[in-house]
Order: C-alpha cells, then structure tokens, then sequence
C-alpha cells in the first residue's frame, strides 16, 4: 500500500480512515489496538513523557482512536507520568493495570469515578469507591483473562512500554498504531515495546499517513488477523 502525504494538516477524513475499524473483529475476546509514539531514533519519551514527542496530528490520531474505542488498558506507572485524567466520554472504561492497589501517582484520576483498577484476584482490597476488575494470581495480572474478560469491546491499549510488550508478547494486539516523530532525542529512553521476546514474523501495513509537519502515521494488523 502506499503511504498518503497530506501535504498539510491532517484532514478529518484521513484521520477517520486511518482508524476504521475492521468489519470482523472476534466475539470471544477484546479486539485491542495498541497507541505508541516513537521518536525517529526510537525513542519512546521526553524526560519521560511520551506526550513530548508528538504534535497536533497525532493528537488528533489519538483522539480518533480513543472515539472507536469501548476501554482505555494503560499501566499504572504510565497513568502517572502523563498525569491521566477521567475520559470525557462518560462511556470509555479506563482500566488501569497495577500489581498492587496503591493509587498515590494518580489520586485524581481513581477521584473522579472514571477508572477502574485492574489487579490480581489474590491481591489487596482497593480503597474505598474504587472498581475493580480480577484477573490473575501469585500478585500478577493475567493479561489473557482480561482480554477475555472484555470480550466484544474495542480496547484501546496506551502503554506503557513494559506492558505493551508483554501483550504483544502474548499475542493479544490485533493493530499496532505507531506516531513516528522526525525527532532525534538520544539518551535512554526505552523502546515502545520492551519485555518479553515476540513473535517476529511481519505485521500488515493497512494504512498510512504523513503530515506537514514530517510526522508519519503507521497502523499494522498482526500477520494471522483475518479484518
């Protein structure tokens, strides 16, 4: 497929094409799509926030994606650093990943009502007002249980790079959206997707985008994904 250079801002239709969602998604699991951006160099923040790195075009990728969207699945620690606030929808789940109930790097966001923690079924009790969603054992959640747990949502998952790999690496991501910054930023910033070792075989390119300002949209479907 070719890549469409838009030549200026992204247009509302390109962006809308970018992130339709396939006709046939499975009835038995979520359909999880998963949200990175990457500096050129392959970083994956800016003293670190990944935030940093992008541009309007990719906020408006972002807020595309999250409108598709029934569940937001992001890690705790990241759900910190880039300081998550309730959803505006009142109808977006955002579930928040955490071996352990401690909600002191986001109070706000577990305040407001529109977050759910998701922890290990043996695991502490969650404070008072705060959902919960259990999956998993040994203080560890079974990422696998809660794709099935989600079974007929769109799932839009945002890191971070710790659990993002860990999902790829189990082979519970059907798309992988990638915002490519033509910025070199060094240092030691981790890869978008760092864990365990995943299957290599390629993914599709299904569609993709470059804006005026030099930033490159990518969306992948996994290799055995029949949408």
């Amino acid at each position: 497929m070719n890549i469409l250079t838009e030549g200026g801002p992204l247009s509302g239709a390109a962006v809308a094409e970018h992130v339709l969602l396939p006709p046939k998604r499975p009835a038995d699991r979520a359909f999880v799509r998963l949200n990175m951006i990457a500096s050129a160099d392959g970083g994956s923040a800016i003293a670190g926030k990944s935030g940093s790195l992008g541009n309007h075009g990719d906020h408006e990728v972002f807020a595309a994606l999250r409108a598709t969207a029934d569940a937001v699945l992001v890690g705790m620690s990241t759900a910190a650093s880039e300081h998550y606030h309730a959803p505006a929808s009142p109808d977006l789940k955002m579930l928040v990943v955490s071996s352990t109930p401690d909600i002191s790097g986001d109070p706000d966001l577990f305040a407001s009502g529109g977050a759910m923690l998701v922890l290990p079924e043996d695991g502490a009790a969650a404070p008072d007002g705060v959902a919960t969603m259990r999956a998993g054992t040994g203080g560890r959640v079974d990422l696998a249980k809660v794709v099935v747990q989600l079974a007929g949502h769109v799932v839009m998952m945002e890191g971070g790079p710790r659990l993002a790999g860990a999902m790829v690496a189990l082979g519970l991501v059907d798309e992988f959206f990638l915002s490519l910054a033509p910025r070199l930023v060094g240092g030691d910033s981790s890869r978008v997707v760092h864990g365990p070792v995943a299957d290599p075989e390629p993914w599709n390119l299904v569609h993709g985008l470059v804006d005026e300002d030099g930033f490159v949209f990518l969306r992948y479907a996994r290799p055995d994904y029949p949408g």
